[in-house]
Formats: C-alpha cells, structure tokens, sequence
C-alpha cells in the first residue's frame, strides 16, 4: 500500500464513527511509514555531524602544526638559480619519510584495520583515514596520544571498547619506537 492510498483510507477513517479493519491497518502503515522516515533523516543527521565535526577537527590540528617560512623576494636574489644537486642518498630520504611511508611500514593486518573502522570509527573507513592522516602529521608520542585520547575518544563512545583502544593507541604510537 502507498503512502498516498495511506492517507486516503486514514480521511475516509476519520470521516467515519468506526473505521474498518483495513482503515486501521492503513493508519498503522502511514504511522510506521513515518517513524521509518523520521528515524533515517536522524541517522543522516548525526553521521553528517560526526563527518563534520571528525573533518573539523581534522583541518584546526593541520592549521596549528607549523608552517614552512616564506622568504620575502628582493631584487637581488630574483636572479638567484640554486644549485640543485640530486643524490640517490636524498631521494630514499624522501621516500622513507613521506606521510604513506611512515605508517604503512608499521604492520596493521585487515583485520585490526576492519576492526579499528567498524569498533572505534563506527564503521566510516573516511573518518578513520582522516585521523591516521592526521595522526602521520604528529612528531611526538605525547602529541598522538593527547590527540586520541581528548580530541578523537569523545566523538565516538569507545566506552567499553579498552582492548581495541589500546590495540590502536599500539599502532599509532609504534612509528616512535
């Protein structure tokens, strides 16, 4: 039955002193049909919100890390053609230093990483790239775990969910040993 013979059957019900079986189980569905649209835009709402506020969070900790100094130009170094030497030895620095690197030598197995995303992020595989990305942009094992504990922890209830926490507080903290 649709929604629109829903509520058609529900006016004609109301027109009535007794309505008939099948004018309450219409009303029944346009009651249950309503509930389920109300429920959903609420599940909408909230993961939109946690999006944001994970993307929020995100972007305030990358523009309070440090930013590379700019040097003013002056006419006297427009001309100026640095030298550029290219050594294997700066390339494999690179290489190994590079956000990407850094946390895919550590060896998360699928399913730590399917359970971090289903247990700690609620199952959003974005949020929890986003915090590893983040998490990568640290330098010190204080920062990273400040950063779990008092920024990502409260956004996501990982009460009850010690042994995982830990297990992940393990991982990110293991690029500092």
């Amino acid at each position: 039955m649709s929604l629109n013979e829903s509520i058609e059957i529900v006016r004609e019900a109301l027109k009535n002193e007794i309505p008939s079986d099948k004018e309450f189980l219409a009303l029944h569905e346009l009651v249950s049909l309503a509930h389920i649209k109300i429920i959903n835009a609420e599940i909408d709402k909230i993961k939109s919100d946690n999006k944001k506020s994970i993307k929020a969070l995100v972007d305030s900790h990358l523009s309070l890390s440090p930013s590379p100094r700019k040097e003013k130009v002056s006419s006297e170094n427009i001309n100026f053609i640095p030298k550029v030497e290219k050594s294997q030895e700066s390339i494999h620095q690179k290489s190994e230093n590079s956000v990407n690197n850094k946390y895919s030598k550590l060896k998360l197995g699928l399913n730590d990483r399917l359970a971090f995303i289903k247990i700690l992020f609620n199952g959003s595989t974005d949020d929890f790239e986003m915090v590893i990305s983040a998490l990568s942009t640290m330098e010190t094992k204080e920062e990273c775990n400040t950063f779990i504990l008092k920024t990502i922890q409260p956004d996501y209830d990982w009460s009850g969910k010690e042994e995982t926490v830990e297990k992940f507080i393990s991982f990110a903290n293991a690029r500092f040993k």
